[in-house]
């Protein structure tokens, strides 16, 4: 299943909807030592076979934050629900019922979490 037929799986309402997803605890950043290394040992082809191999014969992951130790598959995901309304996000009726909604698959998903974004009112 590919990211967007795995975003349309969770519910919609008028208010809220998930929108995208993103990296915890921050995105895998791809860097030149990537590049290089998909270049020389996977025919330019910079999928995830390349970047687990080249993490595995230089050692080298994450390029966010020269500190980050984390490889590509300890980097986690969590979901952007998008929210229509002017109310701040603790006052918006109906999140934690819809955060539960969602939480059955986003365990099947293994989502480590949700983060928010304002979206315009439709309309």
């Amino acid at each position: 299943m590919n990211k967007e037929d795995l975003l349309k799986k969770y519910p919609k309402t008028d208010t809220f909807e998930i929108v995208g997803s993103t990296g915890v605890p921050h995105p895998y950043v791809i860097g030149p030592r990537h590049i290089a290394y998909a270049s020389k040992h996977h025919g330019g082809m910079l999928g995830k076979d390349a970047i687990r191999n080249m993490e595995r014969a230089e050692g080298h992951g994450c390029c966010m934050f020269k500190n980050c130790q984390l490889t590509h598959d300890e980097h986690e995901v969590a979901l952007i629900v998008g929210v229509r309304s002017e109310l701040p996000l603790e006052q918006v009726p109906g999140l934690q019922e819809y955060l539960q909604s969602c939480a059955p698959l986003a365990e099947q998903d293994n989502v480590k979490g949700f983060t928010f974004k304002k979206l315009p009112k439709e309309g």
